[in-house]
């Protein structure tokens, strides 16, 4: 199925700290995006990846507009971002970092609603919220508080006003068209002194460094349009009062529960990849597949970051 053209929107600075001096790092070679089973052509003028050299953010431009990715996203929630995972790991290092049993927690990019079901689960009591661009199937289940509908970097947020002790945004602030505006917001949606838990992808790690970040998989998807190293979330973090409690290099969590024939499946396609990364498509194209990146089971290219508000 191919999506209508989207429009698409230039990035001229950085969108985290509007330094207008940059890097560059390359053109994305592929001239259209899969989200789904819509294809999505990109413009004329290809995808260009840029590290600020103020902040060390690294971003994309163009951008698909927010509007049309909300549209894409409302028609494929049943079958993007629904892959079970199990959170009980999650729940025990919220437990341990908030020093206590129970706590208001807001997920940020819910979904379905995994997280919360998993701390419903383990007994944790309190205010189970979600922010996310749709209401998708299964959240009520485990939802014990208020939906909020929209973007993280949206400038007028509509909730209840009442902060959390906890707010997560795991695989989510890659997904930023305005970072200030979504650090900002993290601030309120947090009490003094509460957290901010955040997963996302690491630029500064071992597999971006060795292909370059503009063949990284995870900058090769449309919904993704900045990419985080130490640094630049060091930067936006302090620019809203908080400071980083704990960082830790991890893998993405859908490599994290992999059963040993995914596993030698992957490591098939990373072998292939390493001996040919600019045939790697043809050669996935011989088969009836995409040729993208493949993502490595034991690669540790993202980075979970606790913060807590000062």
């Amino acid at each position: 199925m191919e999506a209508k053209r989207p429009l698409w929107s230039a990035v001229t600075r950085c969108p985290a700290c509007g330094e207008i001096e940059r890097r560059s790092c390359g053109a994305i070679a592929e001239r259209y995006y899969l989200f789904g089973d819509e294809k999505i052509p990109t413009p004329a003028s290809g995808i260009q990846v840029y590290a600020c050299a103020a902040c060390a953010l690294v971003y994309k431009s163009p951008v698909p507009d927010p509007v049309f990715l909300a549209g894409i996203f409302e028609r494929q929630m049943g079958s993007k971002w629904m892959a079970p995972y199990d959170y009980a790991d999650d729940v025990a290092a919220l437990r341990r970092l908030c020093g206590r049993e129970d706590f208001d927690l807001l997920d940020v990019g819910a979904a379905g609603g995994g997280l919360l079901a998993a701390c419903a689960a383990a007994g944790v009591s309190g205010r189970r919220s979600a922010l996310d661009v749709v209401r998708f199937p299964g959240l009520e289940r485990s939802l014990n508080g208020e939906f909020i509908e929209g973007f993280l970097d949206s400038p007028a947020l509509s909730w209840s006003g009442e902060p959390y002790d906890v707010v997560t945004a795991f695989d989510v602030i890659e997904h930023l068209n305005d970072p200030f505006t979504a650090f900002s917001n993290l601030r309120s949606l947090v009490k003094p002194d509460g957290l901010v838990l955040i997963e996302t992808g690491n630029t500064d790690s071992a597999w971006p460094a060795r292909f370059g970040l503009r063949r990284w998989w995870y900058a090769r998807l449309i919904e993704h349009h900045v990419f985080w190293s130490h640094r630049s979330l060091q930067y936006s973090a302090a620019g809203q009062d908080m400071a980083i409690l704990q960082w830790e290099e991890v893998r993405h969590k859908s490599r994290r529960q992999l059963r040993p024939a995914s596993i030698a499946r992957d490591l098939l396609k990373v072998g292939l990849y390493r001996m040919a990364p600019d045939g790697y498509s043809r050669i996935a194209s011989a088969f009836g597949k995409e040729g993208n990146q493949p993502c490595s089971p034991f690669a540790k290219d993202h980075f979970r970051v606790a913060l807590r508000r000062i």
